[in-house]
């Protein structure tokens, strides 16, 4: 061997064989592409080494090329690690479960290589599987597929749970097709396809899918990589979905805790709200006084009206119509609850019945812009309650004292002692403060229910200057008031709502002492019974405007003003209604005004031969009528008749 040339037959030797050893750990260490030991294999071929140098050498290539493709496998099963390394932090790192979904598909892509991944979760309640988290895909439509349990590669999936693919999805019939999944896939351009199930405890929860647009086959090692990260998935799935489960539990925990907590508060300020009032009550508070303490719990004007719908305390609501609460206090009444009441500018008037016993005693009303929580409607209804308590407890105080004032009212009637007097004011209530001269109204209530129209009057008659009671079944009063009759006009109105008819009323003089009230009284009586008899009832007159008439017919039945009047101006009345002409008025006044045709001709707004020729009918009529000793008569009649309003003939 000289200058690393070695005899061999004729030809001589190639270059020392020996160096291609170092030359090979040199492409190990620079990790040379494959085609590099394919140029060194032509290489050693074209040096025509003896077969056995050959040989070796070929065994040193072989041998390289199978450490490089071991260090090949190790470094793609490194990255392989490395990857579900990640993927296992990423996924562990997660809470939502939408963000694990889309992680996992993002990551299956990447791992493989494909042109598309996604995920298919699994729909207990429809027993079906839903395209849920995607990555790679184009078309809109893919993510809207649903597949049954038992069709397409989803359904095999999910009945074998391991993982199958098929290298051409449209023309593979190893599984059952269905018609909208197979549009879907070929719309995406998928030919070849992989599912991977995703178990949780033998349970099948999702399939992950991943697919490429051209015909390829799935190497062992790919499979095993996504059923690791499959395995990963699953269990990211499940404790993502473990962990939203108690979210919303722990939400619904914190839920039922504020509500038990807004209950329980509810419930303190109702106790609070009762223990006021019940404290109200035993002090003896005031309905004033309950109203303020209602108004400042529920944030509203309250009002309490009582069975006619009067205020009691406070006002009523702006365009609150009676027919409205009349039904509301009905339907409060029947269900035992508050009922609401809407007004055109969106407030809320709750109205609450007050029950006393058996009785409907009136509604206590709260007004406000905000609809009542169910706590502020107990405690509305509570204290309902309680001011039904005050009114009773009320009326009951005002019995007893109206008892007392109605044993002083029966003996200022008899004219037995005088109340106003300095020994028999120390008698009257604290309240009342009266003096000589007053003036009295006698108020016919003809009604089987004289207590509920005493009640009824109660609040306009609880004057410092006035005194009232019952008296042989009407209602006398007592009063200094300068507005007798305006007061005489309020009780007559509150007493028609209650007893559905307006009552008669009869409005004495002023009256200067004791002495003098038990002969006012029975004028008042005869005056409430001329009424009674003229066809009148239902009106306010004064006794002086009808002493006369009522003293006359004290003693006579009611057929004997019918039947004077008859007897007397009879024929005047028939020819008037007959031939509608106006002789008696005509008569009344001439007689009223002194005889005068003059004054009776301005009255009457007629000329005064119209006067003479009416008169002179009369006469011709009847000549009795002329004569000066019928006049009295004649002129009482008118008067009567007058008073009747036509109504007696």
């Amino acid at each position: 061997m000289t200058n690393g040339m070695v005899a061999h037959g004729s030809q001589p030797l190639a270059e020392d064989p020996g160096i291609f050893p170092s030359r090979l750990l040199e492409l190990l260490s620079r990790d040379a592409p494959l085609q590099r030991y394919e140029e060194m294999i032509s290489e050693i071929r074209a040096r025509n080494y003896p077969a056995e140098i050959e040989a070796m050498l070929m065994n040193d290539v072989g041998t390289a090329i199978r450490v490089r493709e071991e260090f090949d496998n190790k470094r793609k099963r490194e990255r392989e690690l490395s990857a579900l390394y990640e993927t296992a932090r990423d996924l562990s790192s997660l809470r939502d479960t939408d963000h694990v979904l889309r992680a996992i598909v993002r990551r299956a892509r990447q791992l493989v290589g494909t042109d598309i991944a996604y995920l298919s979760a699994a729909d207990d309640e429809r027993g079906d599987f839903y395209v849920r988290a995607t990555e790679g895909v184009v078309s809109q439509d893919f993510g809207q597929i649903r597949v049954a349990r038992n069709i397409g590669i989803c359904g095999n999936v999910a009945a074998t749970r391991t993982p199958f693919y098929s290298s051409n999805y449209s023309r593979d019939l190893t599984f059952d097709h269905e018609a909208d999944i197979d549009v879907s896939i070929r719309g995406e351009g998928i030919v070849s396809i992989l599912g991977i199930p995703l178990e949780v405890e033998s349970k099948v929860i999702g399939v992950l899918f991943v697919g490429d647009r051209y015909e390829r086959a799935y190497a062992p090692q790919e499979m095993a990589v996504l059923s690791s990260l499959g395995t990963f998935a699953a269990l990211a799935i499940e404790n993502a979905r473990l962990l939203e489960e108690a979210r919303r539990s722990l939400s619904r925990a914190r839920i039922a805790n504020d509500e038990l907590r807004a209950k329980a508060q509810s419930i303190e300020d109702a106790a609070l709200v009762h223990e006021q009032l019940t404290e109200l009550i035993a002090r003896g508070g005031s309905l004033e006084s309950l109203s303020e303490r209602v108004s400042k719990f529920l944030g509203g004007e309250v009002c309490v009206v009582d069975e006619t719908r009067n205020s009691v305390c406070g006002a009523l609501p702006e365009g609150f119509g009676d027919e409205q609460l009349i039904k509301a206090m009905w339907e409060s009444d029947r269900l035992g609850r508050s009922v609401p009441v809407m007004h055109e500018d969106g407030s809320i008037s709750q109205v609450a019945a007050i029950i006393g016993g058996s009785m409907r005693l009136g509604a206590l009303i709260l007004h406000r812009h905000q609809e009542l929580s169910a706590a502020e409607m107990r405690t509305l209804e509570r204290s309902a309650i309680v001011t039904g308590i005050v009114l009773l407890t009320t009326e009951r105080i005002a019995q007893a004292a109206y008892r007392n004032v109605a044993d002083t009212f029966a003996a200022l009637l008899r004219g037995s002692s005088d109340p106003f007097g300095p020994e028999g004011a120390r008698q009257l209530p604290p309240n009342i403060s009266m003096q000589w001269p007053l003036r009295m109204l006698l108020v016919e209530l003809g009604s089987d229910r004289p207590s509920a129209a005493i009640a009824a009057v109660r609040s306009l008659l609880g004057r410092r200057d006035t005194m009232y009671s019952e008296y042989n079944g009407d209602l006398v009063i007592a009063t200094n008031a300068q507005d007798v009759d305006g007061l005489a006009r309020h009780v007559g109105d509150r007493l028609e709502q209650v007893l559905h008819e307006r009552p008669s009323v009869a409005v004495s003089p002023a009256i200067a002492g004791v002495a003098e009230v038990p002969k006012q009284y029975q004028a008042l009586r005869r005056c409430l019974k001329l009424l009674h008899a003229l066809g009148q009832s239902g009106r306010l007159v004064h006794e002086r405007s009808m002493a006369t008439y009522a003293i006359l017919f004290r003693e006579q039945d009611d057929d004997a003003l019918a039947e004077f009047i008859g007897h007397t101006i009879g024929a005047v009345i028939s020819y008037d209604e007959k031939r509608k002409t106006q002789l008696a008025p005509t008569m009344l006044a001439y007689l009223d005004h002194g005889r005068s045709l003059q004054k009776t001709a301005d009255v009457l707004g007629v000329h005064v031969n119209t006067i003479r020729q009416r008169l002179e009918t009369i006469v011709q009529m009847n000549p009795d009528l002329a004569d000066p000793a019928l006049a009295l008569e004649l002129h009482l009649a008118l008067r009567l008749r007058s008073l009747a309003g036509t109504s007696l003939t």
